[in-house]
């Protein structure tokens, strides 16, 4: 099956097939478990279908050198990492995903000054009735070792200061600079990255805007770190 990925870049929406030979090159677990990449394509396809996957650059979106293209991603289509906007080939040391996680905007009086500044700040809602729902801004970085360790997930910094929430805070259960901090030690059990954001990230990003709205960590964080290991379904 062809997986299809689409972004914006420049006011212009653009979409490519995902070449999971080109995505190998760059990742050496994928080159030697295609499936298990087949099955992280599948999924994110099936519950996060506006994510796509890019290179990495030393953790961080590797990005196109042409100064026209003002920092497009790229991404792996056509044999190689390639410029979402140009088509130039580039070069990566890794995988990552970059996406949104929708959360309800909380009530709270106190939270709508963190919405504005939100707002202020670039960052993007979206209504469905009378509900609103903020978008989170979340990069997923594969570790070299994929699936045997545990992603890197991490918010952007600008979204953590726009909330007024620490970059780095054990309380927060964030680290390293807006890493979200989602296993206990010695947790981890192969997933795919779908469920890693279902089951992890959703809980933690309602934390965060529950910490946001004026609760002391200790509350929002009760019960946010499970212990039920995922099962593939049957």
């Amino acid at each position: 099956m062809t997986v299809y990925h689409h972004t914006v870049v420049d006011g212009a929406e653009r979409e490519w097939p995902v070449d999971p030979a080109a995505a190998g090159r760059v990742a050496p677990w994928a080159a030697r478990a295609p499936e298990v990449l087949a099955q992280d394509l599948a999924g994110m396809a099936q519950y996060f279908p506006h994510w796509f996957l890019t290179g990495s650059a030393g953790g961080k979106p590797a990005r196109c050198a042409r100064r026209a293209c003002q920092g497009a991603p790229l991404v792996p289509t056509g044999g190689a990492l390639r410029c979402a906007r140009c088509g130039t080939a580039g070069e990566a040391d890794g995988l990552l995903w970059l996406g949104h996680i929708p959360s309800l905007a909380r009530p709270e009086p106190a939270f709508q000054r963190r919405r504005k500044a939100l707002r202020r700040a670039g960052f993007s809602e979206v209504a469905a009735g009378e509900a609103v729902y903020l978008l989170v801004p979340l990069m997923l970085v594969y570790p070299g070792e994929w699936p045997n360790v545990q992603p890197v997930v991490r918010y952007a910094r600008r979204w953590l200061d726009a909330l007024d929430l620490p970059r780095s805070s054990g309380a927060h259960h964030l680290i390293q600079g807006g890493r979200a901090c989602i296993f206990s030690w010695g947790q981890w059990t192969a997933m795919p990255v779908h469920a890693v954001l279902q089951e992890r990230m959703t809980n933690h990003v309602a934390s965060l805007l529950k910490v946001a709205a004026g609760q002391r960590p200790r509350q929002a964080f009760i019960g946010r770190i499970h212990h039920e290991r995922w099962q593939p379904e049957r």
